[in-house]
């Protein structure tokens, strides 16, 4: 009997000794303001769920504060910057050389934070419709040039207009600006990443050759003791970027036969270069012609569908030359793996209007073409247009017209020898590392 009320004035304490015990917890919560609970340091750590994971994975990209640690592989090398060469031939480092694997280098995806009212972007606003092309020469000595000839002593001697004796270094100076949208900065090192494991083929003439030397120069300014040329066979190699850059001759883009009896050059009209066979599996093609199509003198006669003609005029001729080019390439281009680029025409100053010239043309003086240079123009623009293949168009004939005082002019040989002016190819550093840089910020704004 005397059990049950013992029992019952054991539960009446317990049950008023908890009440105290939370009231005095509620009491001392409230004076600090903390809420932080005495019993969590004795809950043990839970997993995160698969749906706790995506909350945090998602959090982290919205925090405004991004810490991140030292990503540098620990077989790092820094490369002392390049000053110049004492030999004329480049310094073969490749053997000491591994490739870097993809695989192996760390990399870092995330999201830069937007403030709440973000400024807008020009390049951004106006990726769409800027047209680099349209714009003005802007002197700038601080950016431009991005490198000096000196570094490259493969350039060959029509280009090395310094080291023929130009006294004037102005005409390197000036750098091209868009209206309306801000071109990318040109970055070489960027330019070789993109250009990783690729095989870029430029062909053409000798002006497209000049952009060859144009772009083998910035890319070896960037990496001087990775890079390889080779001259003769107009090839540059990266080993360590597995990278080969390579010009092929065709000045008309089709076939030129020599009748071994008399001497006559025939312009086979409906069969691309011979150089072709070489184009294939290439992943970046850049493509011109125009300046051999100047001169009459260039050939003799047309063969076309097994038919001869001793006469043509221009326009029908270079039409079916640039159709048979446009075949090839949507026949032999798989446009999954391979992009195409054609420069528009590099107008002359004939005349030696580009003797002396020390300053460009100025951009409200009127330009005009001459009649073929207008003719090649229109038929180039109207046959990528009506193509299925798409081929991305360098349109730099305008930019490149403003700038009379960058020709070779008497500087493209070397002295006592004293040449006529050269007033259609170009100095190094010069114009066409402008064709090179907007060939670079393409990429970047398709990107």
């Amino acid at each position: 009997m005397g059990f049950y009320p013992t029992i019952g004035d054991r539960w009446w304490l317990v049950t008023i000794a908890g009440f105290i015990l939370v009231l005095l917890f509620f009491i001392s919560h409230s004076r600090t303001g903390y809420n932080v609970s005495m019993f969590q340091k004795l809950q043990m750590p839970k997993p995160a769920s698969t749906r706790d994971s995506r909350e945090q994975v998602k959090s982290s990209h919205q925090s405004p504060k991004l810490e991140l640690q030292s990503c540098i592989p620990s077989n790092f090398t820094l490369l002392v910057p390049f000053t110049g060469l004492q030999n004329s031939e480049p310094t073969d480092l490749s053997e000491n050389v591994e490739p870097v694997v993809s695989s192996q280098v760390p990399s870092l995806d995330f999201q830069k934070p937007r403030p709440s009212n973000p400024k807008p972007n020009t390049t951004e606003k106006n990726i769409g419709r800027c047209n680099m092309f349209e714009g003005e020469w802007v002197y700038d000595p601080d950016q431009s040039p991005v490198y000096d000839s000196a570094m490259c002593p493969f350039l060959s001697d029509r280009v090395s207009c310094q080291r023929n004796g130009r006294p004037d270094k102005e005409y390197e100076r000036w750098r091209w600006e868009a209206n309306g949208c801000e071109i990318p900065r040109f970055d070489a090192k960027d330019l070789l990443e993109r250009l990783r494991g690729k095989r870029v083929v430029m062909v053409g003439d000798s002006i497209n050759y000049g952009q060859w030397e144009s772009l083998a120069c910035l890319l070896y300014s960037a990496a001087p003791y990775k890079s390889q040329v080779d001259v003769r066979n107009r090839v540059f190699r990266v080993e360590s970027y597995n990278l080969i850059v390579e010009f092929h001759w065709a000045q008309f883009l089709v076939e030129i036969l020599v009748n071994k009896t008399s001497g006559k050059k025939i312009m086979k009209l409906d069969s691309v270069s011979s150089t072709a066979r070489v184009w294939k599996g290439a992943d970046i093609m850049v493509f011109n012609t125009g300046h051999w199509w100047m001169s009459r003198q260039r050939w003799d006669w047309f063969l076309y569908k097994q038919q001869l003609y001793t006469d043509m005029k221009l326009e029908k001729a270079f039409k079916l030359a640039m159709s048979t080019w446009a075949s090839w390439i949507q026949k032999n281009v798989d446009t999954t793996k391979t992009t195409v680029f054609f420069r528009g025409i590099s107008p002359a100053h004939a005349g030696h209007k580009c003797y002396r010239a020390t300053q460009p043309m100025n951009k409200n003086e009127p330009l005009k073409l001459k009649f073929r240079e207008s003719l090649v123009k229109g038929v180039v623009e109207r046959t990528i247009q009506g193509m299925r293949t798409p081929v991305k168009y360098l349109n730099t004939t305008k930019l490149t017209q403003y700038r009379k005082d960058a020709h070779c002019s008497i500087y493209w040989k070397k002295k006592p020898f004293r040449a006529g002016p050269d007033c259609s190819h170009w100095c190094l550093p010069g114009v066409p590392d402008t064709w090179n840089r907007l060939f670079y910020a393409t990429m970047v704004l398709d990107s």
